[in-house]
């Protein structure tokens, strides 16, 4: 797949969904030309100090609480569920897939991964206090 038919997937996927922390944010996908994976780029890209505090974290555990079905899901929640699922599969096939948050309490997270030169991604925001 192209650059532009990858970010148009991430982007439909995507579409209205809010990732639940203890606030919901949206997830916004995004295209950087021309660059590498790495924390400092990271930190550059997201206009953070350099200093900022930057963790990376496995897709599927950045994933896991919005994947799994619980027993007292109605149909509304499992469909959301399997959005999210449908999603993580499309990020998956990306190239060097890595997610990185960025901060403490209010954290930028970005789910990063590389076609070609380019890097293509989603970046959303959670609460962790």
């Amino acid at each position: 797949m192209t650059l532009k038919e990858i970010a148009d997937r991430l982007s439909t996927l995507s579409k209205d969904l809010l990732f639940p922390s203890e606030s919901e944010y949206p997830l916004e996908p995004f295209v950087w030309k021309s660059s590498t994976l790495t924390p400092k780029t990271i930190l550059t890209r997201s206009q953070k100090p350099s200093d900022t505090l930057i963790e990376s974290i496995t897709l599927e555990d950045f994933f896991a609480p919005v994947v799994t079905d619980e027993d007292w899901f109605e149909d509304e929640d499992r469909a959301i569920s399997q959005r999210y699922r449908d999603l993580q599969a499309a990020i998956a096939t990306i190239e060097n897939v890595q997610v990185f948050k960025i901060g403490k309490i209010e954290i930028d997270v970005y789910i990063v991964g590389e076609i070609g030169p380019d890097v293509v991604g989603l970046k959303t925001t959670v609460i962790e206090t």
